[in-house]
């Protein structure tokens, strides 16, 4: 049966505001019918004594969503897919990931690829049709509908933190700062404004130093200098860049031996309501970078890092906050936190932690309890998305025994789906391109 009303959150009520029903008129779309189907994943994990009636409501959501291309997105519209929601994607391209799932319902045009634009389109979109959640994945989007929020929530839900906090969370010097405000370690960080004060910056450092953009960005490439003379090369272009656009303010930070981990979290209305937990197996670049293969964890230690930080953000809707353990001490150092949905979120999803069905949730009225479960013991690789574990294979060929074990193991889980194969097959016509691009040049 459809829905008559959106849910309002106890904010809207308070203020009296009241959603709009769609107008006159229907949005450009491209309707394509999700279909149901079994997987080896689960949908979801029992939540405490709570069943969620929802699990009713959330079978007759309606989502739209951005960010077409990234991985994550497709673990998404899988997950929300197969649970009957319906997931809608602003794209430019049919030949993206998401727009090749067969979980995918309709497609809402963008002219171009900019954030302006694919903002437009889906201003446009939520306004000729009823949409109960507006899902931005990557951070230039959810920032941009933080910002735009006031144009959006008289016709959808945005289960969004303010904008100042999200500004916040995404500067990795202020991050710094607050970890050791609430008692989490962190590396010695500092921000770069002029060369001619490199030296005494990283005074007592010990190389190799990293050094990477203040902002969470799209221009966010991480270098590592492992000499003082290559600190200042790399120091010197990106500062001289910086007013020309091409390089944003950068920071210094102290490397930390180990492995990179993760802290997942749900927050509703500054209240912890989810938490997962994983750590990197490999990487890409493998000497830090986005998970090619990663397994599901729990430490104590670890949560508690990672709701302080969250804790004093007042956080709301998802976020992780990323972490090293030093060898040297074996204790967790916090890198930064990522105040949106995070590249690995496939292991969560395949663990039972349904980070996306709690936004759906939250945006259809519930209040969530707190749930901690999760396969505990999961793992999980990325064969053929963007900067996969082949991608980390051919930076790193001793590696072969551990990602072949891993192909052929039926236990590790990965996001090659062979009931959503188009999307898959897609991954591997553009990692071949990529490969006989390479050899040509």
């Amino acid at each position: 049966m459809a829905r008559d009303v959106i849910l309002l959150s106890d904010e809207e009520k308070i203020a009296g505001r009241r959603i709009a029903g769609p107008p006159s008129g229907t949005s450009s779309t491209i309707s394509m019918s999700a279909t149901a189907h079994t997987s080896p994943y689960p949908l979801s994990v029992p939540v405490g004594t709570t069943t969620l009636a929802a699990c009713r409501d959330i079978a007759e959501a309606s989502v739209l969503m951005t960010d077409e291309s990234y991985k994550h997105s497709l673990g998404i519209i899988r997950q929300l897919g197969r649970m009957g929601v319906r997931v809608s994607v602003v794209a430019t391209s049919r030949d993206s990931l998401v727009c090749r799932s067969r979980y995918r319902s309709d497609i809402v045009w963008s002219k171009a690829a900019t954030t302006e634009a694919v903002l437009e389109a889906a201003l446009g979109a939520v306004k000729g049709k009823r949409y109960d959640l507006l899902m931005p994945v990557g951070f230039p989007m959810t920032m941009a509908l933080a910002q735009a929020r006031e144009q959006f929530i008289p016709y959808v839900n945005l289960e969004l933190a303010s904008t100042a906090k999200m500004v916040r969370a995404a500067n990795k010097a202020e991050m710094a700062d607050l970890a050791r405000e609430v008692g989490v370690p962190a590396p010695r960080t500092s921000v770069l404004s002029g060369m001619d004060e490199l030296e005494s910056l990283v005074a007592g450092m010990a190389f190799p130093i990293v050094v990477k953009p203040k902002m969470e960005s799209r221009k966010g490439v991480v270098a590592y200098a492992r000499t003082m003379a290559e600190l200042r090369t790399i120091c010197s272009e990106r500062f001289a860049g910086q007013s020309s656009g091409i390089w944003e303010p950068q920071i210094l930070q102290e490397f930390i031996p180990g492995y990179g981990c993760g802290f997942f979290a749900t927050y509703q209305k500054g209240v912890c309501k989810r938490v997962f937990m994983h750590r990197r197996v490999r990487e890409y670049p493998a000497n830090g970078g986005a998970s090619c293969c990663a397994e599901s964890v729990h430490e104590a230690k670890l949560e508690e890092y990672g709701r302080r930080m969250l804790d004093a953000l007042d956080w709301h809707g998802v976020a992780m906050v990323e972490f090293r353990r030093d060898s040297r001490d074996g204790d967790y150092k916090l890198i930064e936190v990522n105040p949106k949905f995070w590249g690995s979120l496939d292991l969560a999803l395949a663990a039972g932690a349904d980070f996306p069905g709690d936004l759906c949730r939250m945006a259809l009225g519930a209040t969530l309890p707190f749930t901690d479960a999760y396969d505990r013991n999961l793992r999980f690789q990325w064969p053929l998305s963007g900067h996969g574990d082949l991608f980390h294979l051919w930076t790193r060929p001793q590696s072969l025994l551990d990602v072949a074990f891993d192909l052929l193991n039926p236990k590790v889980k990965t996001n090659v789906w062979l009931r959503d194969c188009g999307p898959n097959l897609a991954e591997l016509r553009g990692l071949v391109g990529s490969f006989l691009r390479s050899r040509k040049s």
